[in-house]
C-alpha cells in the first residue's frame, strides 16, 4: 500500500457551522477526516501535517516556500502528497509549487471544497478521496483535483465560487478524469533531470487589467517604483489602447527604466499574439512581450519565481518566461 502525506492549509474544507469558532484547529481537521472519510485507509497509509489554517486569501509566498520545503524534505518518505487548500488562491499555490519543485518525481495534488466536510451535500469528501487515490498513481506533477478532473496546476483557473465544478483548464486537457473508473490521460510530465528545490521568490510584480478608458497617468508612479515586472491583462490576443489614452508611452518608459512588461489575455481560451494586430505590434515595439497561452495567474507567479531565482539578470528572466518550466506554456 502506498504512503500519502495529507497537508492541511485551511479553507472551506475545515470550516464548521458551530459558533463562535468558524474554523477547525489543525488537530480537529485530522480527527474530522478520520471520522468522515474512513475510506482513505483502504486507499493508502495516511500521515497528516498541518502547516496553517487560513482562508486562502491570506496565503502568501512564504507559505508556498514552507509547503515546497516540506515536500522536498519528505519526497523519499511518501509516494504522493495531497494539500487541502482554500479554492480562492489555489491556482497560485499550485503554480508556485510547480516552479519551486523542479523535476518533481511524485504527485502533489491540491484539493479543497465548496462546502465544509461536515455539511450535508459536501463535495469535500469525494474530492479528498479522489485526490488521495490519484496521488497513488505515477503522475509526477503539481495538480488540482476538483469535481471529477485532475488538472495541471499551473494551467487551471477558478471560474466559480458556487459550483462544484469550480475549475477549468482552458489550454491544457485534464491529466485524469474520475467517473466509474479512474482514467489517466498519460500526457503528464516526466522528470528530465535531478529533483531540485528553487524556493526564492520576488514580490516586485504587479498585474492590472486593461479596460477601455484606462487612465495611464494613474500608473506614472510605477516608473520610479521598485517594480520588476508589470503584467497587463489585454483584450483578445493581447490588445490594448494605442490611440486615445495609449499605453504605448507608458510601456516604453517602463521598459527603458528596466522593467519587464508582459501582456496576458482576459480571454481564458487561446493565446497572446502581439504580431496579429496593429495594436499588438505597437505595444510590442514599445517593449512589451506576450505570455503566449499562459494564464494570468501562472504568468504572475512565474515572474515572481524567475525574479527571485535570477534577481539581477533581466535577459534570463525574459528568455525563461517563454520556456516551459513545468508545462505552464506551449512552446
Amino acid at each position: 500500500m502506498k504512503n500519502i502525506l495529507i497537508i492541511h492549509t485551511g479553507g472551506t474544507f475545515g470550516m464548521v457551522p458551530q459558533k463562535p469558532a468558524p474554523t477547525l484547529a489543525p488537530g480537529q481537521v485530522q480527527e474530522r477526516i478520520t471520522k468522515y472519510v474512513p475510506e482513505l485507509e483502504q486507499i493508502a497509509n495516511i500521515d497528516f501535517r498541518a502547516v496553517c489554517n487560513l482562508d486562502s486569501a491570506n496565503i502568501t509566498p512564504h507559505h508556498w516556500q514552507t509547503l515546497a520545503k516540506l515536500i522536498f524534505e519528505n519526497i523519499a518518505r511518501y509516494d504522493g502528497f495531497v494539500i487541502i487548500h482554500g479554492t480562492d488562491s489555489m491556482v497560485y499555490t499550485a503554480a508556485a509549487l510547480s516552479f519551486m519543485l523542479r523535476n518533481l518525481p511524485k504527485p502533489v495534488i491540491l484539493t479543497g471544497s465548496q462546502r465544509p466536510l461536515a455539511e450535508i451535500r459536501t463535495d469535500a469528501r469525494m474530492n479528498l478521496i479522489n485526490a488521495v487515490e490519484l496521488a497513488t498513481h505515477d503522475i509526477p506533477e503539481v495538480g488540482i483535483f476538483f469535481g471529477t478532473e485532475l488538472f495541471r496546476g499551473n494551467r487551471a483557473v477558478k471560474i466559480s465560487g458556487i459550483d462544484y465544478g469550480a475549475f477549468i483548464s482552458p489550454n491544457c486537457s485534464p491529466l485524469a478524469e474520475v467517473g466509474l473508473e479512474v482514467r489517466i490521460k498519460n500526457h503528464h510530465l516526466k522528470p528530465t533531470g535531478a529533483f531540485r528545490l528553487l524556493p526564492e521568490i520576488s514580490d516586485e510584480v504587479l498585474a492590472i487589467p486593461f479596460f477601455p478608458g484606462l487612465q495611464t497617468a494613474y500608473l506614472d508612479w510605477l516608473k520610479n517604483s521598485p517594480l520588476r515586472a508589470l503584467v497587463i491583462q489585454g483584450l483578445g490576443m493581447g490588445n490594448v489602447a494605442t490611440q486615445e489614452k495609449s499605453l504605448v508611452p507608458l510601456v516604453r518608459e517602463l521598459t527603458q527604466a528596466g522593467k519587464l512588461i508582459v501582456i496576458t489575455s482576459q480571454s481564458r481560451h487561446g493565446f497572446v499574439d502581439l504580431s496579429r494586430y496593429e495594436n499588438g505590434k505597437l505595444i510590442a515595439d514599445a517593449g512589451a512581450i506576450g505570455a503566449n497561452d499562459m494564464t494570468t495567474e501562472a504568468t504572475i507567479v512565474k515572474l515572481m519565481h524567475l525574479f527571485g531565482t535570477y534577481p539581477n539578470t533581466l535577459s534570463t528572466v525574459k528568455s525563461k518566461l517563454h520556456q516551459s518550466l513545468a508545462g505552464e506554456i506551449s512552446e
